[in-house]
């Protein structure tokens, strides 16, 4: 993880909002799905997993919308589900808008988390493009207090992959002042150090060149 990478905070902001009403909702829509199964054994994992099949599977409509008001209460847990779904399900209108919407739900920092928890273990990028677009929508829209956490939230990989993407576009004032001096060390042979010289803001000497946003781990 990064330098600033802040375990508590993560926890902080993964919990989940779901209550024993939805659970017992979920449970009713599985019941007439024809799923029949001891629910009472069920984990949190369990009824992430029911929910998301059914979510799937039901040819119900009005049986997927019920679940599509419960999917954004699970927190940073659903967010590689809804990605993998928004990417698979690509034919399907009315499933892609019900996971836009379920993504539109969740707070930004735990959105944030499930989505940089996505790209840290997936192994061969399928769903990266997904992922980091939602990523950089949420940078865009330029709120101070998730820009300012960003960097406690996500992992040295995502760091990583959002400065490869959009370095210059990333207003972070704030946090290159406060931490310039603790960031990622650049390395000889990264791309950001070779193409990103501008960036530098002060030189020590020549062989301690100290970067803004051009650092990466």
């Amino acid at each position: 993880m990064s330098i600033l990478f802040d375990a508590s905070l993560v926890a902080l902001h993964s919990q989940h909002s779901i209550q024993s009403q939805d659970l017992w909702e979920i449970c009713a829509c599985a019941h007439d799905e024809g799923v029949d199964d001891n629910f009472s054994t069920y984990s949190f994992d369990d009824f992430l997993g029911l929910t998301v099949h059914l979510f799937i599977t039901t040819q119900a409509q009005q049986v997927r919308q019920q679940l599509a008001l419960k999917l954004h209460k699970f927190g940073s847990a659903i967010v590689s589900p809804l990605i993998k779904t928004l990417h698979q399900m690509q034919t399907q209108e009315e499933i892609q808008l019900l996971v836009q919407q379920s993504l539109d739900r969740l707070a930004p920092h735990a959105l944030i988390i499930g989505l940089s928890q996505l790209l840290e273990h997936e192994i061969d990028n399928t769903f990266r493009t997904t992922a980091m677009q939602r990523l950089m929508d949420l940078i865009h829209a330029g709120d101070q207090t998730v820009l300012l956490v960003l960097p406690k939230l996500v992992s040295t990989k995502t760091w990583r992959l959002v400065k490869l993407q959009q370095l210059q576009e990333i207003p972070y004032p704030i946090f290159n002042k406060g931490y310039q001096n603790q960031v990622f060390s650049p390395q000889i042979s990264d791309p950001i150090i070779q193409n990103q010289q501008s960036c530098s803001t002060e030189k020590k000497n020549d062989s301690d060149n100290k970067f803004n946003l051009c650092r990466v781990k």
